[in-house]
């Protein structure tokens, strides 16, 4: 190659990459984002191509291809370039701002709530629609029993530390680091005030726990919650089985009985409380904080027995003796009579 050729070769070769350069700089700021903001999930391992074609779906973006030409340009065209997580991805964003956006991990912070759900298997349901995690992932990790013990506690125990609540929480924290943030947050709930309060009832906070999903289950009404708590207290001091019928129909896994038998009674479980003294060895749901502030602060009464009420309200009849008792459930067994409902 003579002098004359080499030049003419170098001056091609740097007009390439200079309009290389410049079609590589349009194509990172073209707007690509469609005008209106947009939530989107980005889950861990995704393909890169699966990521185009995902924000090509769901309407994020409106030229997958040069997204992608543009992070092969800058080589994070590999298969961790970009970071799991929820992001809100704004409108009019060019390829090079929604690169940068979705390899910064300046994911989205989620409100996570659950309340009003009784087995693990239902917590796990409501809160793994609101994360990343399945929710398969989070009962293996609420049933660890070495996360347990780490804690102090038994598989059944750990249950009381989930308490229904509103958590700002990242979208992509796993299942086991969920676990740990809601023993942190029980832990900050129970206040040295709080533990002060259940060590004068002679409890602990896992059996406040345990004793305010019983009272959960008894009554809706959290204005008479006090009342029900005080009555269940005056039991466990008495050394008096609580013979408490929600216990039976947790034992019994169905939750559709709305008249206790006296077949019912003889299941053999652990948390029949007709057989056995004192609390169940777990709670029976997941109460919320109203139900454990309503243990904590039990009513003061001689109340020992409790029936529902015959105008179906919601309500207890609350007695001291046995004799007033059996009127108060003959009125609302004839009630239950008069309304076909047997079992």
């Amino acid at each position: 190659m003579n002098r004359t050729s080499a030049l003419v070769w170098l001056i091609s070769l740097f007009a390439i990459s200079i309009l290389g350069g410049g079609w590589a700089w349009k194509t990172a700021l073209k707007p690509n984002t469609v005008e209106r903001d947009g939530r989107f999930v980005l889950t861990e391992g995704t393909p890169l191509d699966s990521v185009a074609a995902k924000l090509t779906a769901e309407g994020r973006i409106e030229d997958a291809g040069s997204f992608l030409r543009y992070l092969g340009w800058r080589d994070w065209d590999s298969e961790d370039a970009l970071r799991p997580g929820r992001y809100v991805i704004p409108g009019g964003m060019d390829n090079r701002a929604l690169a940068r956006l979705l390899r910064s991990g300046s994911r989205e912070a989620v409100k996570v709530r659950f309340n009003a759900v009784r087995l693990p298997e239902n917590l796990a349901e409501k809160v793994a629609d609101q994360m990343a995690f399945d929710e398969v992932e989070l009962l293996s990790a609420m049933k660890d029993p070495l996360t347990a013990a780490r804690n102090g506690t038994n598989v059944e125990g750990f249950r009381t530390r989930f308490i229904p609540n509103t958590y700002e929480l990242w979208y992509d924290l796993s299942a086991p680091d969920f676990v740990e943030r809601m023993t942190l947050e029980w832990k900050k709930w129970w206040s040295l005030k709080r533990r002060a309060q259940a060590e004068r009832l002679m409890l602990t906070p896992e059996e406040v726990g345990i004793l305010a999903s019983i009272v959960k289950a008894e009554t809706s009404r959290l204005d008479e919650a006090p009342t029900v708590a005080g009555l269940y207290m005056n039991r466990l001091r008495r050394g008096m089985r609580l013979q408490a019928d929600p216990t039976l129909i947790y034992a019994l896994g169905d939750f559709s009985i709305r008249r206790v038998l006296n077949v019912h009674r003889e299941i053999d479980s652990p948390y029949n409380t007709y057989v056995h003294k004192g609390l169940p060895p777990g709670p029976i749901n997941y109460p919320e904080p109203a139900y454990l502030e309503a243990v904590l602060n039990a009513e003061t009464h001689d109340y020992i027995f409790m029936c529902a009420k015959e105008d179906f309200s919601g309500y207890h009849a609350f007695a001291k003796t046995n004799r007033e008792h059996e009127r108060n459930a003959r009125r609302y067994r004839r009630a239950l009579d008069a309304q076909g409902v047997y079992k």
